[in-house]
């Protein structure tokens, strides 16, 4: 028995949807994570890092869209395997700041290589422009939705 008349079936669901494909985006990548021992968490902590060059933890955390304590936990696990480098940041030196080591921006380089070469494979299945289209409307969700409790 339904537990709401207008509730839609799990699967129907705009959770269940976006978890699917978020598994249905992330699947082809993993070979190529664990190739190389990354976690997608630490993966998404690289990428950030790559992307905005020296950052600190709470930066990594927000756009990585992680856990603070989960950043933390990361950057020490990537610190140890030389992928990463903190030092502190000559303006506050309370604050610490993390770059890519030149392992990991050629971790970086050759796993992008493998993302590129998927997001293009996306775009022949699904349309360039649906995806494009896709992804400026989840961005548009998220933001309709944020703060909503």
């Amino acid at each position: 028995m339904s537990a709401g008349k207008n509730i839609p079936p799990f699967e129907q669901s705009i959770a269940a949807i976006v978890l699917g494909t978020k598994e249905a985006v992330l699947a082809p990548m993993r070979p190529k994570l664990r190739e190389y021992n990354i976690t997608e968490p630490q993966w998404r902590v690289m990428r950030v890092i790559n992307d905005r060059g020296t950052t600190d933890a709470t930066g990594l955390a927000e756009v990585g869209l992680l856990h603070a304590p989960s950043v933390t936990r990361i950057l020490k696990e990537l610190e140890e395997r030389r992928l990463v480098v903190r030092k502190t940041d000559p303006a506050d030196r309370r604050r610490a700041v993390v770059t890519l080591s030149p392992a990991g921006r050629a971790v970086v380089k050759e796993v992008a290589t493998d993302v590129v070469r998927l997001i293009g494979v996306y775009g022949e299945r699904f349309g360039v422009s649906r995806l494009e289209q896709l992804l400026e409307e989840l961005k548009a969700l998220s933001a309709a939705i944020k703060g909503v409790e």
